[in-house]
């Protein structure tokens, strides 16, 4: 019965490796070697009589066989976790690990999170800083807060952040640059996104003409680098007040003005609605909507 499933562990090689295009990287995930990846899809593929993938460039891509096969078992390899966890859903008392970009780390989750260790001693939370989304569904990441406007059909995505940007430095800075006079922002030294570049809205906005001194311009690539440079009290940057909040709170960082621009910023709460940790998960998502609305309350 089932004779098919005799290969079953190549059979699981091949999904990680149709997915990933790569066999080193499925046997990272597998925790196994390459070799061990590459022989088992060999005695596969020679069992099957046919090839199921071909090296391009640097990767592994699958034929159309491959990928065919790797997609049928990509769905039912997802159906059984599912029954897996419907018998192992894990207690609301653990551990939970949750990655993010550094600025949403460092300007929302970290100073509040003793809030939630008070409020939940039982959850201890694993804070991972990476600008990537980790694979949530097959990998050890639990929740991923994202920036952007990008969609994740795969996993349950819930906006959780939306302002609009405004300008905000040091208090040094809005001291030296005179910025109690708002026609001094056309000569003051501006930091700005190389993905993005939204000054010219801001400038729209308030009225005023653009100053194109390029020696008064700072370029990072991103929000994250942006901020550690005006903290040290070097130009502006357009950012979120609410998600500034408590370096505003802190006096280390002001918002000279209220003229606002967008397109603003958006975050997003991603994971997996069939986590063994979905318990954890609700009362997560829960605190964190509060602590972001008292942000947007204040």
């Amino acid at each position: 019965m089932y004779k098919e499933l005799n290969h079953f562990t190549a059979l699981r090689y091949v999904e990680a490796a149709a997915r990933h295009h790569s066999y080193s990287l499925a046997a990272q995930e597998l925790f196994v070697t390459q070799a061990a990846v590459s022989q088992q899809i060999r005695l596969l593929e020679s069992h099957l009589g046919c090839k199921l993938f071909y090296r391009q460039g640097r990767g592994m891509k699958p034929t159309i066989q491959g990928e065919r096969l790797a997609k049928s078992l990509s769905d039912s390899f997802e159906e059984i976790a599912q029954s897996v966890r419907k018998v192992t859903c894990e207690p609301l008392s653990g551990t939970l690990t949750v990655t993010t970009t550094q600025s949403f780390a460092s300007m929302i989750l970290i100073p509040n999170m003793w809030r939630f260790s008070e409020a939940y001693p039982d959850i201890a939370i694993r804070v991972l800083v990476s600008p990537n989304v980790e694979d949530i569904k097959h990998g050890d990441v639990d929740v991923a807060i994202r920036y952007g406007y990008t969609h994740f059909p795969d996993l349950e995505q819930e906006v959780v952040l939306e302002d609009q940007l405004v300008p905000l430095c040091s208090p040094a800075f809005a001291k030296k640059a005179n910025l109690h006079n708002i026609e001094n922002m056309s000569h003051c030294q501006l930091v700005y996104y190389s993905y993005n570049d939204y000054w010219q809205n801001w400038f729209n906005a308030a009225g005023i003409e653009r100053g194109d001194n390029r020696s008064q311009w700072l370029e990072v690539t991103n929000m994250d680098f942006a901020l550690g440079a005006v903290l040290t009290g070097h130009g502006i940057f357009l950012g979120s007040a609410v998600q500034a909040k408590h370096y505003l709170q802190q006096g280390m960082l002001v918002q000279p003005f209220d003229i606002s621009c967008g397109p603003g910023v958006r975050y997003s709460f991603l994971h997996n609605p069939n986590s063994p940790r979905a318990a954890r998960i609700k009362v997560f998502k829960k605190w964190l909507l509060s602590q972001l609305n008292n942000l947007n309350l204040g």
